[in-house]
């Protein structure tokens, strides 16, 4: 049976985010993070939203996660209770665009929800699934 890895597509610009992915991955043989800037991972975002947004983004099976529902799913899968879960959706809703600005040095996507992945999108899928070259970790990375 081939396991299909679920795609988390982050901020690679950034240590702490380099960091979080690295943590969520460790603890998850089938998430793959694969980072927003790389040219795969943007034509994929062009063939699904005939956009290239810059947003937090599962690819789960069939379907997509953008923003809130990305958190949503990521805290989900590591059984984090109701109510944290929802006052970290509310924390991101609201403070999403600012942290944005001032971390990420531009502004999130307004896109949120879960999406069908389209049929263009998903001939994208499978060389980013088996991807090396997008590596969560760079060599001048020092992460315990």
């Amino acid at each position: 049976m081939i396991v299909r890895r679920s795609l988390l597509v982050y901020d690679g610009s950034n240590s702490l985010f380099r960091r979080a992915a690295d943590a969520v991955t460790r603890r998850s043989d089938d998430v793959l993070a694969v980072r927003w800037n790389a040219e795969p991972v943007q034509a994929f975002l062009e063939a699904q939203f005939d956009d290239r947004p810059f947003a937090f983004i599962v690819v789960d099976g069939d379907t997509v996660h953008v923003g809130e529902d990305t958190v949503e799913w990521l805290l989900e899968r590591n059984d984090v209770d109701d109510p944290l879960l929802g006052a970290l959706k509310r924390a991101y809703a609201t403070s999403g665009g600012a942290f944005g600005r001032l971390v990420h040095g531009r502004t999130i996507s307004d896109l949120d929800g879960t999406y069908e992945l389209s049929e263009a999108a998903a001939a994208h899928l499978e060389s980013l699934r088996q991807v090396q070259e997008i590596p969560v970790r760079e060599a001048t990375d020092d992460i315990p």
